[in-house]
């Protein structure tokens, strides 16, 4: 019981104390949650989108970190212009956080079928937090209850081919969170990611991927993924993060609109020996109907 009250103490000084840090969720399946991070996704697909994904964080910890999102976009009929909505609840502990996002993408076409499109995202942050449950004795003395609010904003620019993509993005370029939990920071977090596919046969294309991010004060992290496509209906993929985690994820296209996906990765720095590793499920359902009839299968 004390190493499980030991974490949530810990969980809220990592919260509060280096909020300056990575605070942005990290998602093995990052390819099919873009728009979170970066807004000039949104329509990019030309057919709505809906994307859900769960991710529980170092299971077998008690409070251990547990992210939910939930996104939709679209193109709309002038289809230079793409819109979204993203949704995300990340909970550790006592603490809680929710976001709301609205996105707005502006996209470029070129002769080559290769689009260059913008974006801005705009919301806001909602924490919550009550440390009434946990036992305290023994450390500084820590707010019980706080609330707090503070509006985000953010921006990207997207690149994609039907071969390759490029995208960096700032999804918070806000900061200064006020005052009810010592004063916390947004930090800003600088996201770049890359792509292409490769046709290996009739069946099988081969995808590497890479995200990268940046926070200023701390490591760059970044996630080095190789996936196999088989038949634009299987997914088998391995995925590293840079000197912190590495693991695989499955996904499967139930339906010609249905997706689903499961991940897996197990930490490789010291909190392994106390946890089973997280696992990540993913749900994706797209509208393919459009009026020039079925859209290409787009795999980034």
């Amino acid at each position: 019981m004390k190493n499980k009250i030991g974490f949530l103490i810990a969980g809220f000084s990592l919260f509060s104390g280096f909020a300056n840090g990575q605070q942005d969720p990290l998602f093995t399946q990052y390819l099919d949650n873009q728009i979170y991070v970066n807004p000039a996704f949104a329509g990019s697909k030309e057919n709505m989108e809906i994307t859900g994904i769960h991710r529980q964080q170092w299971f077998g910890f008690s409070g251990a970190p547990m992210t939910t999102t939930l996104s939709l976009h679209t193109p709309l009929k002038y289809k230079s212009i793409g819109l979204g909505l993203d949704l995300m609840n990340d909970n550790i502990g006592p603490l809680n956080r929710t976001n709301v996002s609205i996105d707005f993408a502006y996209r470029i076409h070129f002769k080559n079928e290769s689009k260059l499109s913008f974006g801005i995202k705009a919301g806001g942050d909602f924490y919550n937090g009550d440390l009434t449950t946990i036992d305290q004795s023994g450390t500084d003395a820590l707010a019980n209850r706080y609330s707090d609010f503070t509006p985000s904003f953010g921006a990207g620019v997207y690149y994609f081919a039907p071969k390759w993509f490029l995208g960096a993005s700032v999804p918070r370029l806000t900061s200064n969170l006020s005052g009810n939990v010592g004063g916390l920071d947004s930090a800003k977090h600088v996201f770049g990611i890359a792509g292409a596919l490769f046709s290996l046969t009739n069946k099988w294309e081969l995808r590497p991927t890479t995200q990268v991010r940046y926070t200023a004060g701390t490591p760059l992290s970044a996630d080095l993924t190789l996936t196999g496509i088989y038949n634009s209906k299987f997914w088998i993929g391995l995925n590293y993060r840079l000197k912190e985690s590495a693991g695989g994820f499955v996904q499967f296209k139930i339906t010609k609109q249905l997706k689903i996906g499961y991940a897996y990765d197990f930490p490789l720095t010291e909190i392994r020996t106390g946890t089973a590793g997280s696992h990540e499920i993913m749900l994706s359902f797209g509208l393919i109907k459009t009026h020039k009839g079925l859209v290409s299968p787009r795999y980034f």
